[in-house]
């Protein structure tokens, strides 16, 4: 299994840089950084090269790594790498994520999630960006801490699209926009809510989703 994760700024470093080393010893790990002096040299590592810090990286990090292995990318917050369950089974065909919020409806776990901008997100606007007016509803937003990504043939597309997406939501979820308040704590950069990104290129290229519920490895009490 491939492993990624995302570690920027020195703050984020220094915090994380010991589970990511840990975890690197016994996993194929890659990580996208800015700072590659603290890690180990068993990791494969990747510059962060972009003077604003970008939540969307991620997404484009998982895209690029499948595209170039050809396989299955599981990509894991480096706040979370620590509690994560290698001994996970995956299928080949399914993305696998901790948590995916069913906003079909005005129900009550939609409300959290979903503000007067995404209501227009999920009701078209994100999906026309990458399929010329034809694009219909998100069905569901798919949390980004953990996302196993399966290898597509068509990955050159959805790579292709991906960027469309990043530009439009990196345009909208900026340091300085009104958004619901419980994004304002993801304004040390832009591009957040980026699964929103993921969840339109599931629905368009009939990607199946998965929650896994047992990521966080056992522990001895």
């Amino acid at each position: 299994m491939i492993y990624a994760t995302m570690c920027v700024g020195s703050e984020w470093i220094d915090r994380f840089k010991k589970s990511i080393n840990e975890f690197s010893k016994s996993n194929e790990l890659h990580l996208l950084t800015d700072d590659k002096s603290d890690f180990n040299d068993n990791i494969t590592l990747y510059r962060y090269t972009r003077d604003v810090f970008s939540y969307y990286e991620k997404i484009k990090f998982i895209l690029d790594l499948s595209k170039k292995y050809e396989e299955r990318i599981t990509y894991i917050d480096s706040d979370w790498i620590s509690q994560y369950n290698t001994n996970l089974k995956y299928d080949t065909l399914s993305l696998y994520t901790y948590l995916s919020v069913d906003i079909s409806s005005n129900k009550d776990n939609e409300l959290r999630w979903v503000g007067p901008f995404e209501k227009k997100l999920k009701n078209g606007l994100l999906l026309n960006q990458i399929m010329i007016n034809k694009g219909g509803n998100i069905p569901y937003y798919i949390a980004e801490a953990l996302i196993s990504f399966p290898y597509q043939k068509n990955i050159d597309e959805l790579i292709n699209d991906s960027k469309i997406l990043q530009t439009f939501l990196e345009n909208h979820y900026t340091t300085v926009a009104k958004t619901r308040s419980r994004l304002n704590r993801y304004k040390n950069g832009i591009g957040y809510a980026e699964g929103w990104g993921i969840s339109a290129l599931c629905v368009k290229y009939n990607i199946d989703i998965k929650e896994v519920t047992e990521w966080r490895k056992k522990t001895l009490l």
